[in-house]
């Protein structure tokens, strides 16, 4: 599906509202399949942001766990993990039609 995504944390830490707002939104196809999440040894739901290339690099790292937090007429937000440098950090996407 595609849609302007806005992550809604940055390593765990929730954005404000007006750091939200200026985040530049990234456009894309928003993904989410079950797979075997290496990272947590196990099939997960795992959400992925696709700007269309197949050899072009995803802009967001992989949401692990991928839950609908929430949903209205214009958009949702997915809820989730991500990992960066091994690390793991919560982590939400606000995502609608752009």
């Amino acid at each position: 599906m595609h849609m302007l995504i806005t992550p809604m944390r940055c390593k765990g830490v929730a954005l404000s509202p007006h750091e939200r707002r200026r985040y530049p939104a990234i456009r894309g196809d928003v993904l989410v399949a079950p797979q075997v999440a290496n990272e947590l040894g196990r099939s997960s739901n795992v959400a992925r942001v696709s700007k269309g290339m197949p050899l072009e690099p995803d802009p967001l790292p992989l949401l692990l766990d991928a839950t609908l937090s929430g949903m209205a007429p214009t958009g949702f937000v997915l809820s989730g993990i991500e990992y960066l440098d091994g690390c793991a950090y919560a982590q939400s996407w606000w995502c609608r039609l752009g």
